[in-house]
């Protein structure tokens, strides 16, 4: 399969686990893909969920109905799952990873499981930090064939974002449920990555 990872995708994936370097955090992604079997996925923007429980079948529940009617409007999909785990020598998928990312491939069938190798995450981000799984033959395999758009460029537009601490203002659904104000689109961190890569 060939997939790309968009610059706003990448970054609020890496923000995301910037912003809770003590807990493991997880999100979905959203994209487009070509109707054959071997089309290509884009990887178009990446959804926080959650850093306290990132299982919680109610919360993911109200989550994932707020995301797919959000998919609907902009003629996209929920394509994926991403995890980061707490350990930073674990960089494995756990029982909840699978769970949720099969939750996800029951709607579309061609999703990918994403797994942070927190070991290649610092604030230079000179290597990109991401593991991709699809599946095949139910099973979960690593994917080879995929790419960072934009490469090098987007690696130095995250380190510059961690550096200039953006993290601080992402939001996640854990922080939308305490508030509903809280907007999990994360619009600001949208407009800021494409203002930087155009």
């Amino acid at each position: 399969m060939d997939i790309s990872f968009s610059p706003r995708s990448y970054s609020k994936i890496l923000l995301h686990a910037t912003r809770y370097p003590h807990k493991a955090v997880n999100g979905v992604l959203l994209g487009v893909c070509d109707s054959n079997d071997n089309g290509k996925m884009r990887i178009l923007d990446a959804i926080p969920l959650f850093h306290q429980c990132l299982g919680l079948a109610p919360m993911l529940e109200v989550a994932l109905t707020q995301i797919d009617f959000y998919c609907q409007r902009q003629k996209i999909n929920i394509v994926g799952y991403y995890q980061a785990n707490e350990n930073i020598e674990d960089k494995s998928p756990d029982f909840i990873a699978y769970k949720i990312a099969e939750k996800v491939n029951d709607c579309f069938k061609r999703s990918i499981l994403v797994m942070l190798d927190n070991s290649k995450m610092d604030s230079e981000c000179k290597e990109v930090a991401l593991d991709v799984y699809s599946i095949s033959d139910n099973k979960w395999r690593l994917e080879k064939d995929w790419q960072l758009v934009g490469g090098d460029v987007t690696l130095a537009l995250v380190s510059e974002l961690i550096i200039g601490k953006t993290f601080q203002s992402l939001i996640d659904f854990d922080n939308h449920l305490d508030d509903i104000s809280q907007d999990w689109l994360n619009i600001p961190i949208n407009k800021l990555v494409e203002l930087t890569t155009s």
